[in-house]
């Protein structure tokens, strides 16, 4: 691992990166970023096969564990609230599976990509690629991570009895709103880490709160029963982005529409979007300068 540490990256072609940092113009970061990203496709993809190839090589079972942690939490979930509990409902535990699945892919996104400058010190140093291929990286491999992790859904569906449906075409979609929404967040304040580290602890503590403000143990629905679908609480609790996308996913597997009022669709639907232009123009305007810091 050392080795490779001290090896700077090649694309397909075998030339080598270790060129100055390209500057890319600001107000045109968003297409820039995704203009870099494809150039140095192939870099990419050979940087989230490390990512998964450091995170499961030395594990006896390797990648079954992006199958088994999941599952293992599954049956947890079913020994409390089914078994233990005796639920009427005997999809929460799903529910709640669903749930910590699309948290955790934002929560690690956003963590990842605040701390993505520091975290590749070395290789920034070493290599003169795009900054944001780092960012684009460790976003990548999380996504990989949670899409394999969604197949423990299945045997849920099977015992339930749960067909397949056309509602599934809201998983995908909310998987990317959660994606684009931690990468822009995480973009906006990844080079103020840099010069201010305590914010990425305070990121952690953010994500670790926010699951338990966020509808991962409980429902939207449950929210709107409890408060009142008039109530003035329901607008603040639907400012968390992550609300629509959660609550999403777990109809999609129910084979049902959220009901939500059209203000809290809209919202949920401009706010990945315009936290990836922010972010991608706020990195692009400050990460350069303080890479020196590194």
């Amino acid at each position: 691992m050392g080795d490779a540490a001290n090896t700077p990256f090649t694309d397909e072609r075998g030339s080598s990166l270790k060129n100055l940092h390209p500057q890319v113009p600001m107000f045109s970061s968003p297409f820039q970023i995704q203009k870099n990203l494809s150039k140095h496709r192939y870099l990419l993809k050979n940087m989230v096969n490390r990512n998964l190839n450091q995170r499961y090589n030395k594990a006896l079972l390797g990648y079954l564990w992006t199958l088994l942690e999941p599952a293992l939490l599954a049956s947890v979930y079913y020994v409390l609230f089914v078994i233990i509990a005796n639920y009427e409902d005997k999809s929460y535990p799903m529910l709640i599976l669903l749930g910590v699945i699309g948290w955790g892919l934002f929560a690690r996104i956003l963590n990842a990509t605040v701390s993505t400058l520091v975290t590749n010190a070395g290789m920034i140093k070493q290599a003169g690629f795009p900054l944001e291929i780092y960012s684009a990286s460790d976003c990548k491999t999380n996504l990989v991570i949670s899409s394999i992790s969604l197949l423990t859904i299945i045997p849920f569906m099977f015992y339930l009895g749960l067909q397949p449906t056309s509602a599934l075409w809201m998983l995908p979609v909310a998987m990317f709103m959660l994606y684009l929404s931690a990468w822009g967040l995480g973009l906006m304040v990844a080079s103020a880490n840099v010069v201010f580290p305590d914010i990425a602890h305070a990121f952690r503590f953010i994500t670790r709160a926010g699951f338990f403000v966020s509808p991962v143990m409980w429902t939207y629905e449950l929210l709107i029963e409890r408060a009142g679908a008039d109530s003035p609480y329901i607008d603040i609790a639907m400012l968390n982005p992550v609300v629509v996308p959660l609550t999403m996913m777990k109809h999609s597997a129910q084979g049902t529409i959220p009901d939500f009022a059209i203000q809290h669709v809209i919202y949920a639907a401009t706010f990945p979007i315009l936290a990836f232009i922010f972010g991608s123009i706020i990195f692009t305007a400050t990460s350069r300068g303080v890479v020196k810091r590194l």
